[in-house]
């Protein structure tokens, strides 16, 4: 179902009307609330295809909101946004079940393209048990993965580092979502050792023959998809 339902969760009156018009001009429906009180009960029966939640609020944190959400079984995406831009404080948003995450200032055009890739996600409908990216196969409840029909063994943090990326196929991740998103609440893992399971994976990819590519997007993360010179169409 193709859902433009965004709720905005904002108290500076000015971002908010910002966001509402900004986004309204671009068709979606836009429900702003100044707090984070009301927002389970909006939910409730509601179907919204992102929630945009400001961090610091005047009735609450929205990182604890965020927790009590992913706690309590919602699964919306969340765009968190906030003036706080250093990295502990975008991994606690993540950890804490933020999806995404854009720093005050920003420009619109930003906001607007994090809205649409999160709505594309939420529309997707329930996890998958097999997930396909160029020509690996990821079986996600026996987490094994193949290529061309011949098993990769990866371990427990390749695997799930590869399987974050290939659930935002064709999207450049941070190494900070990708730190929160594949290990999850784990102090002591940093964003260097994304880089060495990064280099883990690509190696293994190349031993067995795969065309599939980890591409690094300079300043921004990286992306899995088809390497652009193998000369096949990415399914």
């Amino acid at each position: 179902m193709n859902n433009n339902s965004v709720l905005l969760v904002e108290d500076d009156p000015g971002i908010g009307r910002f966001v509402t018009r900004g986004l309204a001009a671009e068709g979606f429906s836009v429900q702003w609330l100044r707090g984070i009180s009301g927002v389970p009960r909006q939910l409730t029966g509601a179907d919204y295809a992102v929630l945009i939640l400001d961090l610091m609020l005047p009735d609450g944190d929205g990182c604890s909101l965020a927790r009590y959400l992913r706690e309590s079984g919602e699964m919306i995406p969340i765009l968190m946004l906030t003036a706080r831009d250093s990295l502990d404080e975008k991994l606690d948003g993540f950890r804490n079940g933020a999806d995404d995450y854009l720093t005050k200032p920003f420009a619109f055009d930003e906001l607007l393209a994090r809205v649409k890739v999160l709505a594309r996600r939420g529309s997707a409908g329930p996890e998958r048990s097999h997930l396909q990216v160029a020509d690996l196969s990821i079986d996600v409840r026996a987490r094994e993965v193949s290529c061309n029909g011949q098993l990769i063994s990866l371990t427990r943090r390749e695997f799930d580092l590869l399987l974050y990326l290939a659930r935002n196929a064709g999207e450049v991740v941070s190494r900070e979502r990708l730190l929160a998103g594949a290990w999850g609440n784990n102090n002591e893992l940093s964003t260097n050792t994304v880089d060495v399971y990064l280099g883990y994976l690509r190696r293994k990819l190349k031993a067995h023959g795969s065309e599939t590519e980890i591409a690094t997007v300079r300043g921004i993360g990286c992306r899995i998809g088809l390497a652009p010179d193998s000369g096949t169409a990415a399914p």
